[in-house]
């Protein structure tokens, strides 16, 4: 729920798309922040917390590090299939197409749905890297996902290679939730190698 990244985008879209219609580029703009209200409505589906506020608070919280004796309940993935690219925008375009005030509706979700693309899964740089192999366990022949070693919202660069690392299912899930304590995550990674 990045609403401000996702505010500006969709308004710089709808000026440049509609420059001379107003009311077109405010509809892109409000389309490309309106596909988030599926996240409030399934965290107020969870946690029984229909207020805004609640809902932001528990956006802000749940980008940080669990601490030792924290027991606020944690709600998983806040993405409804509306978030889903594949299915989502071929059905709004093709309403669009039969429907073409539905237009600028299509083209904000696409900015949205564009924005929450993750690039670290297309750096063709980290495949090459990890040739084809866990770079934790060294397992080849798995489903390998790209992952920061560092969020960016915790102060890891976002487009570094040294960041970011190829890990397969299990050792994803291992590395992640084994130490909730803050850790130099490169030096353990290095270390486990060897």
């Amino acid at each position: 729920m990045r609403l401000r990244t996702h505010l500006i985008a969709a308004a710089l879209a709808g000026a440049a798309i509609y420059p001379r219609k107003p009311l077109r580029a405010a509809l892109v703009a409000l389309a490309g922040v309106a596909i988030d209200t599926d996240h409030i409505l399934l965290y107020a589906l969870r946690s029984g917390d229909w207020s805004l506020a609640g809902a932001a608070r528990y956006d802000r919280r749940r980008h940080t590090v669990i601490r030792r004796g924290d027991t606020r309940p944690r709600y998983g993935s806040l993405r409804s299939i509306a978030h889903r690219a594949e299915l989502t925008l071929p059905l709004v375009w093709l309403l669009a197409l039969l429907v073409p005030a539905l237009r600028p509706v299509a083209a904000g979700l696409t900015v949205h749905l564009a924005l929450d693309l993750h690039p670290p899964n297309f750096d063709r740089r980290l495949r090459r890297r990890a040739a084809g192999r866990c770079e934790r366990c060294g397992l080849a022949g798995v489903t390998l996902g790209a992952h920061y070693l560092r969020m960016p919202e915790r102060g890891g660069d976002r487009w570094a290679l040294d960041n970011r690392v190829m890990l397969c299912v299990e050792c994803a899930r291992e590395w992640f939730t084994r130490s909730r304590e803050p850790r130099d995550v490169n030096h353990e990674l290095r270390a486990e190698k060897t």
